[in-house]
């Protein structure tokens, strides 16, 4: 076969292989930076006599990231093709200011037979100037308003014959009319302009009203406005009715065309007629789930084990309780087991578990009665003389006598397989770390994601799947305040559609509880769908390892933010675990602080690598009065003993007073809040509370509180910029990490 040779070749003197230039049909770089367009070109050649047959792949990639691909279908020999001034570099890639490694590959699929394959690449660095990237076009962040529905589910504009309705109709003459509507800012940009709302009947002005400014995608509704029929007279037959917000187009808006909503009714006449009433969702299905009517003894998986059965070996550097680790050939192992009795039937008789090397007993050892729930936890050691290089197996059978009559007699038993090893114990694998070029990748998207109004499982209508950013931003994040990757914690974490949360969080939260009767089940259940309904992030556990669970029915700002959360709460059982604590209120109240803080740990952190402030929001009158209400429904629920308000003002108290004498207050009353370096530091102090010293340290920060919550209300209220632009007005579900975090 004909030996073909495809390389990267210049297309004439001083010119490149590949070249990047500010201007069009320009062959010099030119000012490349941030935000402008840039052109690329690259060439190839096939240097040699024979013409290739079959298409072939190049590829293009900057900073190690595929940008494109071109296919070209022939190459006749010595001669030169190429792409000149291709435009969509910045629809592809965002590069901020600093230096970016392009690099073309030819025939990047080794589709093509060739003499020479080392010759396919060339790589060049090109430097970008400019500011650093903080957001995309300004505009994007602007006021639009529209007419929407009062209530979640409703239609924009709802008119009936009874109050308190979420659809329209039917509607009678004899009959008061009733209708519910909202004026919302759908838009990223708040604002205080006064907005004036019209609504007409028939082509006539029958209300008008002035909405004092809106929130960025926030509402201002009218429920049951009942005037309609003292206004203008009702005749039967068909009408409509017209609402306008900003009749007179007074604000600039990013969309001027869907300020109005018009619905065409017929009114009849004699009584009102209730409208059939709106259908109750279906429960959460519950999981299966079959009362045991006998004491059930089977395998176990604490917490922070990789398998109920695991060997490890005895000279082991890294050798860890409930961890398979590295087995030297002909040294001694480690073998760590447990086992439960999983029904709410004590088991009354004693009983043998048996541990089998490949088929040959290690162990046969015999266990007293169990109460309820009872757990063993036990180790033995294997001889050195049964290791022998090479795959072994080992068996747990729990009642291998058959003496204990059980609910299930198929689970008793667990199988691990593991690798002896001749040979020094290899080195462990490097934590991982990140660049700052890798982590500036990891965070590019940061601007976009401020700017997205769609939530995240809206997959038919947002532009591109979230969730991958998502991960990037909170691993950067976390990396940038705690030195770990994610990756290299012992957690996973899970995305779910709401639907598909909700039953994933019945499961987790039933699988929590132990052994249950059947009314203990239906109680559980109860409480386990409550949680289900009220939450949109949980950090709970599976197979031995932390797993948070989250829902995606919000935007990728709250869904990060929820993160940040969950991860707080991760890291507190990493490193300062609470096994065996009564999980008092107190507890959960620390629990809810220390994620709470940890939001804030994760966006300063961010922050501050990027230079650029995702958390700031001007000086507006509807803003101050979204976080007024907000710092009041924490203080109401907080006396109320809910567990999340009480952990933000447990925050704002602990932080005020600095019992740990670690110079927080100072900070908070100088700075208005604190640095990233120092939420790290108050997360940790928060951390470093012992179980047992939950309720009286709660108790402690909650006697001396009118002050330091005054105090409180006057730093956050301080956080508001004067003259901040709308294109930097944080993202509306960053309000609570932007104000209600010190």
């Amino acid at each position: 076969m004909p030996k073909i040779n495809l390389r990267p070749v210049s297309p004439g003197a001083g010119q490149l292989a590949l070249s990047i230039h500010a201007q069009l049909g320009s062959n010099e770089a030119g000012d490349l930076r941030t935000g402008r367009i840039a052109y690329l070109d690259w060439f190839f050649e096939n240097d040699s006599p024979f013409p290739t047959e079959n298409e072939f792949e190049s590829h293009v990639y900057v900073d190690g990231v595929f940008v494109s691909k071109w296919i070209s279908s022939q190459a006749p020999p010595f001669q030169t093709f190429g792409v000149r001034d291709w435009a969509e570099l910045n629809d592809r890639v965002r590069l901020d200011r600093g230096d970016h490694v392009f690099k073309v590959i030819i025939d990047a699929l080794d589709q093509i037979p060739e003499s020479d394959e080392s010759d396919n690449v060339f790589e060049r660095t090109f430097t970008w100037g400019g500011k650093p990237l903080v957001f995309l076009d300004p505009a994007a962040r602007s006021v639009n308003l529209v007419i929407a529905p009062a209530m979640e589910g409703s239609e924009a504009v709802v008119i009936a014959a009874t109050a308190g309705s979420e659809t329209t109709g039917p509607v009678t003459v004899d009959a008061t009319s009733f209708i519910t509507w909202s004026a919302k800012n759908a838009g990223l940009a708040s604002t205080d302009t006064s907005i004036a709302v019209h609504v007409y009947f028939d082509g006539l002005l029958v209300d008008q009203r002035v909405v004092n400014g809106i929130s960025a995608l926030s509402i201002s509704e009218l429920v049951d406005w009942d005037e309609l029929d003292g206004i203008v007279r009702i005749t039967p037959g068909e009408h409509t009715l017209t609402i306008v917000v900003d009749p007179g187009n007074l604000v600039d808006e990013s969309d001027e065309t869907d300020n109005t909503v018009t619905t065409t009714l017929t009114w009849g006449t004699g009584p009102a007629v209730v409208p059939k009433p709106s259908l109750e969702p279906t429960p959460i299905p519950p999981p299966p789930f079959a009362a045991l009517t006998r004491p059930n003894l089977v395998t176990y998986l604490p917490l922070d084990w990789d398998a109920p059965l695991v060997v490890r070996g005895s000279t082991s550097g890294t050798s860890v309780e409930g961890r398979n680790g590295h087995v030297s050939a002909f040294t001694e192992g480690i073998v760590d087991y447990a086992m439960t009795n999983s029904s709410p039937v004590a088991n009354l008789s004693p009983f043998n578990a048996r541990l089998l090397l490949d088929d040959v007993l290690v162990e046969d050892k015999r266990f007293g009665a169990g109460n309820i729930g009872g757990i063993w936890l036990l180790n033995l050691t294997i001889p050195a003389s049964r290791l022998t290089p090479g795959t072994h197996t080992l068996d747990l059978v729990i009642d291998i006598e058959g003496g204990i009559a059980e609910s299930d007699e198929i689970d008793n038993s667990f199988r691990s397989v593991f690798e002896v090893v001749a040979g020094p114990e290899p080195a462990s694998a490097a934590a991982t770390t990140y660049s700052d070029a890798e982590i500036s990748t990891m965070l590019a998207t940061i601007p976009e994601m401020m700017l997205e109004i769609l939530n995240v499982d809206d997959s038919d209508l947002a532009p591109r799947d979230w969730i991958p950013d998502i991960l990037m931003a909170a691993d950067a994040g976390y990396f940038l305040a705690v030195g770990t990757a994610i990756r290299d914690e012992r957690l996973s974490i899970e995305f779910y559609p709401r639907p598909d949360y909700e039953m994933q969080l019945v499961e987790t939260c039933l699988g929590d509880t132990g052994p249950m009767t059947v009314s203990e089940h239906a109680l559980e259940l109860a409480r386990c769908r409550v949680l289900a309904d009220t939450s949109v992030g949980v950090q709970t556990h599976r197979d031995g390892r932390i797993v948070i669970l989250l829902d995606t029915s919000h935007t990728p700002a709250a869904v990060l933010n929820t993160l940040f959360h969950e991860l707080g709460h991760a890291r507190q059982e990493l490193i300062a675990p609470t096994n065996g604590a009564v999980n008092n209120d107190s507890l959960s109240a620390i629990k809810e602080a220390q994620a709470q803080v940890f939001e804030a740990v994760g966006f300063r952190h961010i922050e501050e690598f990027l230079d650029a402030s995702v958390t700031s929001y001007p000086d507006l009158f509807v803003l101050r009065a979204k976080v007024q209400s907000l710092i009041d429904i924490k203080l109401d629920g907080a006396n109320d003993g809910e567990n999340h308000d009480l952990g933000y003002i447990l925050m704002w108290l602990t932080a005020l007073q600095d019992p740990g004498g670690l110079g927080f207050a100072r900070e908070l009353r100088d700075l208005g809040k604190l640095s990233p370096a120092s939420a790290l530091a108050f997360y940790n102090y928060l951390l470093a509370i012992e179980p047992g010293e939950a309720q009286s340290w709660v108790a402690s920060r909650m006697t001396d509180t009118a002050s330091p919550l005054a105090e409180f209300e006057a730093i956050t209220l301080g956080r508001f910029v004067i003259g901040l632009p709308p294109s930097s007005e944080g993202h509306p579900d960053l309000h609570k990490v932007a104000f209600l975090a010190p």
